[in-house]
């Protein structure tokens, strides 16, 4: 005899991924940045913040804190479909050739194709990512997950070097691990 209330279980984590797939792509859309160059400079898009045990921690425009993922030293992505429902990269416009910065953002901008049309933002040649799981600025909730064959780290905003760019909180010593098929619901 059938199990059916494990064959609905399924069913509805299936409808909840594809809904929070939904939602990710619409945010995701939102966390685009518009503008070249000139344009861009006008307010900084990255800066540096400290919060918790974090010091001249990397931000996007809206203070949401960016991480790297480890493994992606030198700009090759391995964060690809799956683990973009948690980690949405910081991307532009191809058209885009600078990215405004603000004080105590030391590190070597640069960018690596993610489409067509669209290019990620690296930072030291770590492609850089938001986490959904940090709902406000100023959180740190990724830091230290271990999945997609690396550890994500936050990032150090006043590093020169690929080296420097992992900041470890001066408070946080745990790490949480999470698979592909385990924790993330992928």
């Amino acid at each position: 005899m059938p199990n059916f209330n494990i064959d609905r279980s399924r069913s509805a984590r299936r409808t909840s991924r594809v809904a929070r797939a939904v939602a990710v792509a619409a945010a995701a859309a939102t966390v685009v940045l518009a503008g070249t160059g000139a344009s861009a400079s006008a307010s900084p898009v990255l800066r540096s913040v400290s919060f918790g045990g974090f010091s001249n921690a990397l931000a996007n425009h809206s203070s949401r804190t960016l991480y790297v993922l480890s493994n992606e030293k030198g700009g090759h992505i391995r964060c690809q479909t799956a683990c973009m429902i948690l980690w949405l990269p910081l991307e532009v416009k191809d058209s885009v050739t600078t990215i405004a910065t603000a004080a105590k953002v030391d590190g070597k901008i640069g960018f690596v194709a993610r489409g067509k049309t669209m290019k990620q933002v690296t930072f030291n040649s770590y492609p850089v990512y938001t986490y959904t799981g940090d709902t406000a600025s100023h959180q740190s909730n990724g830091e230290g997950v271990a999945a997609d064959g690396g550890t994500w780290y936050v990032v150090h905003a006043t590093s020169t070097s690929a080296v420097g760019t992992l900041l470890k909180s001066s408070s946080s010593t745990t790490t949480t691990t999470t698979s592909a098929g385990g924790g993330y619901g992928y």
